[in-house]
């Protein structure tokens, strides 16, 4: 059987042509088809590179095993921020009927009902401890918990014989005088509106689940998110967060003292 090759000197040898033609053209065209084959070679060979690389690759995945998230995110996933801690705080203490986990006077029981619950061994600032408790509460930021204590900034509702009403969400009278049609003040009275009295709640974190804990020892730290004032502070293994709607001056006054003996 001919090869194409022989066919075509074949084919050449029966056209008019003279001899050196043929040859030539001949010879060019086995200098194509040769540069073809290179490259047609070339491109197999790069194709075949191509794909061990790739395999190597995934090879190389398979031995490290999955991609894991760095140390810091992985902390950022799973502890919780002082961003949540506000933002939780003041959404549950927002709603007016919000109800907590635990209503005493007593300090001890809420605080050992707390550690039962799995909260840190949390020490109460020596300034707070002659508040009023209204109770506890524990809040869930994500897979966390937050253990919270509740306090009576000006002392516990008492009934008319003067005994205490634990659990009592006490109301104070508040009015503005009534404005003119002008948008001046008259000396009229408005009405009698009720909001809120005074609470501060301490809020406690282990300190290897907080997110940029502050160092033990360093200086208590202030902030505000809207009418809400925070203090935040370390000490031991526990990361202590007070807020409070109440004014930001006399917050700022009790957040001084907060880590005195």
């Amino acid at each position: 059987m001919e090869s194409p090759e022989e066919k075509l000197v074949e084919f050449y040898r029966r056209q008019s042509l003279a001899p050196e033609k043929s040859a030539a053209i001949l010879a060019e065209g086995r200098r194509l088809a040769a540069r073809h084959r290179r490259q047609k070679m070339m491109w197999r060979t790069l194709g075949i590179a191509a794909g061990v690389s790739v395999v190597c690759g995934l090879a190389w995945v398979g031995l490290r095993g999955p991609a894991t998230t760095p140390p810091v995110a992985i902390a950022a996933a799973e502890g919780v921020s002082l961003a949540n801690v506000q933002e939780e705080l003041v959404a549950f203490f927002s709603r007016p009927d919000y109800e907590l986990d635990q209503v005493s006077l007593d300090q001890d029981q809420l605080v050992g009902w707390l550690r039962q619950q799995g909260a840190p061994a949390l020490v109460v600032p020596a300034v707070m401890e002659g508040l009023d408790n209204l109770g506890c509460e524990i809040i869930s930021i994500g897979d966390q918990q937050v253990y919270v204590l509740c306090f009576y900034l000006d002392g516990a509702p008492v009934d008319a014989a003067g005994v205490p009403m634990p659990g009592k969400k006490p109301m104070m009278a508040s009015a503005e005088p009534a404005a003119e049609p002008g948008g001046e003040s008259s000396d009229s009275p408005a009405p009698m509106m009720k909001k809120p009295a005074a609470l501060m709640h301490l809020v406690s974190v282990p300190r290897d689940r907080f997110v940029g804990a502050p160092q033990i020892g360093a200086p208590v730290q202030v902030s505000r998110q809207g009418e809400w004032s925070f203090a935040t502070w370390a000490q031991g293994d526990v990361v202590y967060i007070a807020g409070s709607p109440v004014d930001h001056e006399r917050f700022s006054a009790l957040a001084g003292r907060l880590t005195e003996s």
